[in-house]
């Protein structure tokens, strides 16, 4: 598992309770304002990239990409997610984060759509 997995793996917690609102996600050891700053502005930065990852993943729901760059952000500047050094670049690290905020977002959208369903 490669470090922004793993990362994800620790910080994230599926727990939606309908299918409009995003994963909740526990909250993270006191940043500092600056380095959530930092981080934010590096985000927005990156944006063009990060959309295309998250559309990428999202496939035929791909439309639904810019709500799941929207959540990332807002889980930056809400201190629910931040960049430590062990993490190593955090362009790699902000990619990982999307495409699992993306996975769950079009987990959601093909349970709400029977996707895959033959039954």
């Amino acid at each position: 598992m490669n470090a922004a997995a793993e990362n994800v793996s620790n910080i994230a917690t599926v727990a939606s309770t309908s299918p409009t609102r995003p994963p909740a996600v526990q909250p993270a050891p006191r940043a500092s304002q600056e380095d959530r700053r930092c981080a934010t502005a590096a985000a927005i930065a990156a944006g063009p990239t990060l959309l295309a990852e998250a559309a990428a993943v999202l496939g035929d729901f791909e439309r639904e990409s810019e709500d799941v760059l929207q959540d990332f952000l807002l889980y930056l500047l809400e201190g629910r997610l931040w960049h430590a050094p062990a993490d190593g670049p955090v362009l790699p690290w902000m990619r990982g984060i999307v495409r699992e905020i993306a996975r769950r977002r079009r987990a959601e959208r093909e349970r709400d759509w029977d996707v895959g369903d033959d039954g």
